[in-house]
């Protein structure tokens, strides 16, 4: 789309539960894995690389390579395209979904056990006065996430017709501040509200932000708000936040 960055496009297109941050890293992560899908596009497959698409999607996995063909009919004045997916055969689905892992969903007794799977007892410890914090004064109302591989945490604010989650607290041991969801609650539309948001948040003991980072999802680790007092200056930064879409 032309004159507009890929990441805002990229976070208008996603739900509140994913932002650009986490999508580039499933990204990488399923990259890694190998959890990648090759598509060939034509309007016409030839029968050799269709024994070659079946062929590579029946041994792949968890890749996926398959082929789409777009046969076009025209007549009458009408134009009618009808695609055909080859390579999804019944023995290549059978062997990839027996591997699949489906989205999990998390609730507060698995979300914090899964700290201590992880060794994650310090962690733990702040993602839980943080939950604490949020009762008081975010909506309780589904806040967790739907990742496979780890839990997701990120209380919504309610206000009139805002509904936004400030952060995302990732049971990896890292919590994600949502510039990007914040921008869209007046007064901090603006970007000079948002540096002021950002410049609080840098006043906090072990936090360093980078300028830019008042557009997008950056995160820190749970590891820097250890310390009770750390922790109530940047539970405080959010406690100002509050007040200022209150008041505007």
């Amino acid at each position: 789309m032309q004159g507009l960055e890929a990441e805002q496009v990229i976070t208008d297109f996603l739900d509140l539960e994913t932002n650009p941050e986490e999508f580039w890293q499933k990204m990488k992560t399923n990259l890694q894995a190998g959890k990648v899908r090759l598509v060939f596009v034509a309007d016409k497959i030839p029968s050799e690389l269709q024994r070659i698409v079946e062929f590579l999607n029946g041994q792949m996995d968890p890749a996926e390579v398959l082929a789409l063909e777009v046969k076009q009919f025209v007549g009458e004045g009408l134009k009618t395209l009808v695609p055909k997916i080859i390579g999804l055969t019944a023995a290549a689905q059978e062997k990839k979904s027996s591997g699949s892992r489906e989205a999990r969903e998390w609730d507060e007794l698995s979300f914090f056990q899964d700290f201590n799977t992880r060794n994650l007892l310090e962690e733990s410890k702040v993602a839980r006065k943080i939950f604490e914090w949020a009762k008081t004064r975010m909506s309780s109302a589904n806040p967790w996430g739907r990742g496979v591989s780890y839990g997701t945490f990120y209380p919504k604010f309610n206000f009139k017709d805002i509904t936004i989650p400030f952060f995302n607290v990732f049971s990896s041991g890292r919590i994600e501040i949502s510039f990007g969801q914040i921008k869209k609650a007046p007064p901090f539309d603006g970007d000079e509200k948002r540096l002021e948001f950002l410049h609080r948040l840098n006043q906090v003991s072990g936090v360093s932000l980078a300028s830019d980072s008042i557009n997008r999802y950056p995160t820190i680790p749970l590891s820097v708000l250890k310390e009770d007092d750390t922790l109530n200056q940047f539970l405080g930064v959010f406690d100002w936040v509050i007040r200022e879409i209150k008041s505007g």
